[in-house]
């Protein structure tokens, strides 16, 4: 069920509350638009040197444990924000990096590359000298991004893909999932609520927080929603799982900074 999400007063002083109200913390962030601010193009994200600090410094808390849940591939995560001691996951949760070194796959990338690489094609085709518009081929998804593009170019690239890739998704079990300036394909087998769920398994007696900006967190929100806390990254209200908001990437930094100065218990 969606609601509007609480306004953001107070909102940070909530957060910082559940840390002395919980023992242990399970801290789960989306990246772009959440930890670092959405750019132009993908590649541009890269973390700052303070927003690198403040995960260092948080992960080496005891009590609190950290997860970058993304729909980036996790090598491209990993060189993004490369922290030792978090959970990394890719592609909406198709791969996960473990704190101690120990990796797990959801998905067979290498069965499911000739579909991908045919969707890729689709788009490259669909897109042909249209600025402004182009293709992320990821391991498990593709992406086309338009942020660049002007909006009516963008519409009408964006009803031609969806029209010539239909038949492929049906036939492998494949979604299209809107998001901010982008669509992505993406196997309907993975999402960010069950990352949630499996994080939430592996460490039971922590307390969940899980903190996002786009409908691809939705799921998330929706799983942690009777266990823990949802928090949307936003600067309007939305219809969302999530049940409260902070403004921009910019507080998310100043929450990792609160709770890395929480005394021990």
């Amino acid at each position: 069920m969606s609601q509007l999400a609480a306004r953001p007063a107070g909102a940070l002083e909530r957060l910082s509350g559940l840390s002395y109200k919980h023992p242990e913390l399970l801290l789960m962030m989306d990246y772009d638009g959440t930890m670092a601010p959405i750019k132009e193009t993908p590649g541009l994200a890269k973390a700052g040197p303070g927003l690198l600090r403040a995960v260092k410094r948080a992960a080496r808390q005891p009590w609190l444990t950290l997860a970058v849940v993304s729909g980036r591939d996790i090598d491209d995560l990993r060189n993004m924000l490369y922290v030792e001691g978090i959970y990394l996951v890719g592609c909406h949760g198709a791969e996960y990096a473990y704190p101690n070194g120990e990796s797990y796959t959801v998905i067979d990338h290498v069965s499911l590359a000739p579909v991908l690489n045919r969707v890729a094609q689709l788009g490259q085709e669909c897109i042909g000298s249209w600025p402004g518009i182009f293709l992320e081929h990821k391991k498990t998804a593709v992406a086309m991004h338009y942020r660049l593009a002007e909006p009516s170019a963008a519409l009408r690239v964006l009803a031609e893909f969806s029209a010539a890739v239909r038949k492929l998704l049906q036939e492998n079990d494949l979604e299209l999932l809107p998001g901010k300036k982008v669509l992505e394909i993406r196997p309907r087998s993975v999402n960010k609520g069950q990352v949630v769920q499996r994080l939430m398994g592996l460490h039971p007696q922590h307390y969940p927080i899980y903190i996002g900006d786009d409908l691809t967190d939705e799921d998330a929100f929706k799983a942690i929603r009777n266990r823990g806390t949802g928090v949307l990254v936003s600067e309007v209200d939305k219809l969302t799982s999530a049940s409260l908001r902070l403004r921009e990437p910019k507080e998310v930094l100043k929450l990792l900074k609160i709770l890395s100065m929480r005394c021990e218990y």
